[in-house]
C-alpha cells in the first residue's frame, strides 16, 4: 500500500455472506467485482479493501467521504474521479488476503456463489483454495 500511486484494491476476507470482497481479475486485467452487496455501486468494495495515495487525494480537492448508508466507499472513490484502468490490484493480483474482517458474533454461512463458472480462470480459484480449510489426511 505505502507506494500506491492513486488508488490499489485488495482482497478483504470473512466479509457478508459472500466471505470475501474483491476486483476480479483474469490474465492479471480488471473483469469485475465480487462482494456481497453490489447495490448498483461503481465500486462495490469494502472501506477496508482499497487504499489512496494522499499526493494524489491533495490534487482532487473535491473529494468527499458523502455519509450514505452503504454508499461510502463508491461516494469516495466515484469523487476521485478514477476509472478502473488507474487502479493498481495489490495482493499478489488479489490472489491473496491480508486484511479480514472480524466479529464477535456467529456469521451466516457463506454462499457458495464463487463456485460458479464464470469465475473459472479468475483470481477467485486462487483465493477459494486461499480461504479452503483443509483437513489432515
Amino acid at each position: 500500500m505505502r507506494y500506491t500511486r492513486v488508488v490499489s484494491m485488495f482482497p478483504v476476507g470473512l466479509l457478508t455472506e459472500a466471505g470475501l470482497s474483491t476486483p476480479v481479475l483474469k490474465d492479471g486485467r480488471f473483469i469485475g467485482w465480487y462482494d456481497g452487496w453490489i447495490g448498483g455501486r461503481k465500486f462495490p468494495v469494502d472501506m477496508a479493501g482499497f487504499a489512496v495515495s494522499v499526493p494524489f487525494l491533495l490534487t482532487v480537492p473535491k473529494a468527499k467521504m458523502p455519509y450514505t448508508a452503504g454508499m461510502e466507499e463508491t461516494g469516495f472513490l466515484s469523487s476521485l474521479n478514477i476509472t478502473t484502468d488507474q487502479i493498481e490490484f495489490l495482493a499478489d493480483n488479489c490472489t491473496q488476503i491480508y486484511v479480514w474482517h472480524t466479529k464477535t458474533h456467529k456469521n451466516n454461512p457463506a454462499s457458495r456463489n464463487i463456485l460458479l463458472p464464470e469465475y473459472n480462470g479468475t483470481n477467485l480459484r486462487i483465493l477459494q483454495e486461499v480461504m479452503t480449510i483443509k483437513e489432515d489426511s
